[in-house]
């Protein structure tokens, strides 16, 4: 088991995270794999605010939280979206700078308290599992939320098919980087108790729906397969011993859309 590490531990963390070194190449192929979903979220963010009125008839103010470079931050921009962006990095927030994304801070949004109800949503896309504390995450979400706003969050989760019956474990346990991973009935308490209402929760969320199929078709597919595999040629507990050491990059990624105006539990 890992100990959970320390505030100042984390900090200096996320000090080198976000640098191009060696060390970090596969981190920015994770980022440029995430980016490529963010022109599905972007337009989900401006549909969810717009509701039943023309997208440029508001000036909607947005917070990315865990923003990195700002990538997002852009994207979200250039719908015309009065976007802003927050994160731990200071590295990242100057990498952001120096491509052009001007309207990014470093910092920790929990801190934030002249932003009472300042934003129209928040979006924290990767970002809760590397919290030591969710709630309080999720809580200064809402601080910073006008009444009636949204949160838009993913997240990995751990009880699909593939997540109880591979044999190893799912991308998302991941220390220190990922210090919780969550199940579907996990988000929805987490969200309660922050003061949401979900409006939805698509535990397998993808940028089209063919992409949600196959990956669920392949995660199940590995799944059984490894576990007939395994059990068959070594036996149970081999299986077992496997599902407690061995990591694998399968897993499905939940996508929740929140409403603030609850009371905090």
């Amino acid at each position: 088991m890992f100990p959970q590490p320390s505030g100042a531990e984390l900090d200096d963390f996320y000090e080198q995270y976000h640098a191009g070194t060696s060390e970090n190449v596969g981190f920015a192929r994770f980022e440029a794999r995430t980016a490529q979903d963010f022109p599905t979220k972007a337009s989900l963010v401006q549909q969810m605010l717009a509701g039943s009125r023309a997208p440029h008839n508001c000036n909607w103010r947005v917070l990315d939280v865990g923003c990195g470079k700002g990538v997002f931050v852009r994207e979200l921009q250039r719908l015309g979206i009065d976007a802003e962006g927050i994160d731990v990095s200071t590295e990242a927030i100057q990498a952001g700078a120096a491509a052009g994304v001007t309207s990014l801070r470093s910092g920790h949004v929990e801190t934030q308290s002249e932003w009472h109800g300042r934003f129209d949503a928040v979006t924290m896309f990767a970002t809760i599992e590397h919290s030591p504390d969710p709630l309080a995450l999720v809580r200064a979400a809402h601080y910073v939320l006008k009444p009636g706003g949204l949160l838009f969050l993913d997240t990995g989760v751990c009880d699909d098919f593939a997540a109880r019956w591979v044999p190893g474990l799912i991308q998302w346990y991941h220390p220190p980087e990922h210090l919780f991973v969550f199940s579907t009935h996990g988000l929805r308490h987490l969200m309660t108790r922050a003061g949401f209402a979900v409006a939805a929760l698509d535990p397998n969320f993808e940028r089209n729906p063919w992409r949600a199929a196959a990956k669920r078709l392949r995660n199940g597919v590995a799944a059984l397969a490894g576990y007939a595999a395994i059990t068959t040629l070594f036996g149970s507990d081999v299986y077992e011993r496997m599902r407690r050491e061995t990591k694998l990059p399968l897993g499905a990624l939940a996508f929740v859309i929140a409403r603030s105006g609850g009371d905090l539990a």
